[in-house]
């Protein structure tokens, strides 16, 4: 069931659209202005015309078009508003804004600084992929650990130079680049601002149906794609590409509007902010994880709190219910001492009835919190030895026989 703030009030939208610019009211909502053009029309609300704001501006008194009555209540929900994406300012340092706009603001084109071939990630992969083998896509590939460049053949003079180039501005703005093997493949990688960056440079492969396949039909070995005969062609379109941990495209730079060597200075201050918004996410993941071990370490104590207060609540009950049992034994023994008195029983020590009253006041004063216990033999009650045992191998004695009171007092008439 949708509440009256998840749907759209016909009425109070209407008011809004003749009041506000649809451009400015569509932000309020998250949606952009053709979609909730839409939603308009589907609860047949009417739209102000073109020029109507401009009129309005200019001092012109325009009635708004009357609202229509529905035939049927239409119910729409409202949409859910994106979060906004955290913006760098947020959670990068001064130095680290102006390095990155100082990046984005160099778009020429980056220039092979003389030696720059010479970099030892570039020599190492030079010849392990100029005698690399071509997979069916016509793609370079290499079994040695090396840079990640997947190219043709024909580009792969083209992408050693993006690449060094692409190192250097990586090292010159003061970062580190490696190639490391995990998991038995091999990455990449820009370490920036104590994050790990993992890019490739890529060439992008167009998949072209074949038109008239060899002579004797589909000969194995051809590709397919839903039923027909296709081969893969690399376009010589590059692209930097950052990876995700596994292994999809996080962000890419590519040979469109502008070459990717005139997108370098871009694409390290691209490096830049993924890094910072990684270093972001994790500083608040980390924050977050110290708040749930604070609150779990609070729940904690808190539980450690209500045990102890249970426990002693539960030794006071234990010991109210001691004393008041001592107390009903002594008002039982007095009862017990009157009865004899008037039954004419001895009471004084030595008789049957004086040693039960000493007994029994000795019993009373054992269950008693507020006075010492008196010995008793059922102390030693750990010192006997069990008789035999059972099948569970739990010892079990006799049962003691029944306890009778004084003969005197089963004598009261």
């Amino acid at each position: 069931m949708t509440t009256d703030d998840e749907i759209w009030n016909r009425d109070e939208l209407y008011e809004e659209v003749w009041s506000t610019p649809m451009s400015i009211l569509a932000k309020k909502y998250g949606i952009s202005d053709v979609g909730l053009a839409k939603i308009c029309r589907k609860l047949a609300i009417p739209l102000p015309g073109r020029g109507h704001w401009a009129k309005k501006e200019a001092g012109q008194k325009i009635e708004p078009l009357p609202l229509p009555p529905l035939k049927e209540r239409i119910i729409l929900s409202k949409p859910v508003p994106r979060p906004e994406p955290p913006r760098l300012a947020d959670f990068a340092t001064q130095a680290e804004l102006a390095q990155v706009e100082q990046l984005e603001s160099a778009v020429d084109e980056v220039m092979l600084k003389r030696g720059s071939l010479s970099h030892p990630l570039i020599t190492q992969a030079r010849p392990l992929l100029g005698k690399a083998q071509c997979d069916e896509r016509g793609i370079l590939w290499t079994r040695e650990p090396c840079l990640d460049i997947q190219v043709s053949k024909d580009s792969l003079d083209r992408a050693l130079r993006i690449m060094a180039a692409l190192l250097g501005v990586i090292e010159d703005a003061g970062f580190t680049t490696s190639v490391e093997t995990r998991d038995r493949q091999h990455h990449t990688i820009a370490k920036i601002h104590g994050q790990e960056i993992r890019f490739g440079l890529v060439e992008k492969v167009d998949r072209i149906e074949i038109s008239a396949p060899p002579k004797g039909g589909l000969l194995e070995g051809v590709l397919t794609f839903a039923g027909k005969p296709v081969k893969l062609e690399a376009t010589g379109r590059l692209s930097i590409t950052v990876w995700t941990a596994w292994g999809s495209d996080r962000k890419r730079w590519t040979d469109e509007k502008a070459t990717v060597e005139q997108q370098l200075w871009r694409v390290v201050a691209g490096f830049i902010r993924l890094a910072l918004m990684e270093r972001a996410a994790k500083d608040k993941q980390a924050a977050e994880e110290r708040e749930r071990q604070r609150a779990a370490q609070e729940r904690a104590q808190l539980e450690g709190l209500i045990r102890a207060e249970k426990s002693k609540v539960r030794a006071l009950r234990f010991a109210a219910a001691k004393w008041s049992r001592a107390e009903q034994i002594r008002a039982f023994i007095s009862a017990v001492r009157d009865a004899g008195v008037q039954n004419d029983q001895p009471v004084e020590a030595g008789s049957v009835l004086g040693d039960w009253t000493i007994w029994a006041q000795r019993q009373a004063d054992r269950l008693d919190p507020l006075k010492e216990s008196p010995p008793s033999i059922t102390d030693r009650i750990p010192e006997q030895e069990p008789a035999c045992q059972n099948y569970y191998g739990y010892g079990y004695r006799k049962p003691d026989p029944p306890f009778r009171l004084p003969k005197p007092i089963w004598r009261m008439k």
